[in-house]
């Protein structure tokens, strides 16, 4: 393949990894909503059973995700590969600018987040209450 192809599928992924994380946050917007207008009255077991779905949903996009990162590896390992082989200047910089501490740094947030909006949704389903909600219950 040429660094022209090369360069390419690195775009697809990333544009492939920013729709997917703009699902994740639509799903967590999604389930915000329902837990601030009726998951927080429910009973246990139906909120179990939302988690439950919720959880398949987003594992089913981390993976997807995950997937899309381990191309992407694969497309820079063959960079690297052809690093020997004479590169161009711009092919050079760009895998310094992978391995700089500002594209690791957006790495660890990237998977961070996934994990933190997860336990974050947990936290509100189960133990979050509602203040409107507890005020009228004091009443």
């Amino acid at each position: 393949m040429s660094q022209t192809d090369l360069f390419n599928l690195i775009q697809q992924v990333q544009d492939q990894y920013g729709t997917l994380f703009a699902h994740v946050i639509t799903i967590n917007f999604a389930m915000i909503v329902a837990i601030y207008y009726f998951l927080h009255r429910t009973r246990f077991v139906f909120r179990i059973a939302a988690f439950g779905v919720y959880l398949i949903g987003m594992l089913t996009l981390v993976g997807l995700m995950l997937q899309q990162a381990n191309f992407k590896k694969l497309v820079l390992q063959e960079m690297q590969a052809t690093a020997s082989t004479g590169q161009a200047a711009m092919v050079a910089n760009f895998l310094q600018l992978q391995e700089s501490w500002l594209f690791q740094s957006a790495r660890l947030f990237q998977n961070l987040s996934l994990w933190i909006l997860i336990v974050v949704i947990g936290y509100m389903l189960f133990f979050w209450k509602n203040p409107t909600t507890a005020d009228r219950s004091v009443a």
